[in-house]
């Protein structure tokens, strides 16, 4: 099965470059190149100008190449037809969603992410939820919430950051603050789980950052 793509954030050099070692990947000069790249924009593209270039075959080479810029703003429809698209493992065309941002939260980008091979810009060391904390016993709630949306929006589930924060309570808050405010924060965290389990939020991620607003005004208080 072909490889297919999904640039996120690459500066203009950075994205000719990619796609100048794909073209050199899957043709045999510029002519083959000329005629089997199709490049288009994800604002205001119709589905049935999608589906034609997804399945269109090749004029010269084996294989099509097929680039979506400003993917971030495909639209449902398009971004569920990328979905069965891929599902059906093509090997024709090679697909390239090229976006400046991907918000992992809300299906089908989140799993999308997961189906293609990412390349995205530099970035700074990889986040984590401990790193959440760490700001929020030093007392940043503002930090703390930035990079609560940040671990989000990469598509961590609420589930599994709820965990990291249970984890770090029990281990490197406990012994730190009064036995009462290490209670408080569990049934904290336990109202959280419970948000979560019962869907008392519009959007799960709010479970989330109530708890750490909570647990922030217990620390400081």
């Amino acid at each position: 099965m072909a490889n297919h793509y999904l640039f996120i954030g690459l500066e203009l050099e950075r994205r000719q470059e990619k796609i100048a070692q794909l073209k050199a990947n899957l043709f045999e000069n510029e002519t083959a190149a000329r005629f089997d790249v199709e490049t288009l924009d994800a604002f205001g593209l119709s589905a049935e100008d999608f589906k034609v270039a997804l399945a269109s075959v090749p004029a010269m080479s084996v294989r099509k190449l097929v680039v979506v810029r400003n993917a971030e703003k495909l639209s449902k429809e398009n971004l569920e037809l990328v979905m069965r698209f891929l599902e059906d493992t093509p090997e024709n065309p090679v697909l390239v969603l090229d976006a400046v941002s991907w918000d992992g939260r809300a299906e089908p980008r989140k799993s999308l992410r997961k189906k293609l091979q990412v390349i995205s810009a530099a970035e700074k060391p990889l986040l984590t939820i401990f790193q959440m904390m760490d700001e929020l016993l030093g007392r940043s709630a503002v930090s703390a919430l930035k990079i609560l949306k940040e671990l989000f929006d990469r598509g961590d589930s609420a589930e599994q950051l709820l965990g990291g924060v249970v984890w770090y309570w029990g281990n490197r808050v406990q012994g730190r603050v009064s036995a009462d405010k290490y209670k408080k924060g569990l049934l904290i965290l336990q109202e959280a789980d419970e948000a979560l389990k019962h869907s008392r939020f519009v959007q799960r991620e709010q479970a989330l950052e109530v708890a750490v607003v909570k647990l922030w005004s217990l620390l400081k208080a």
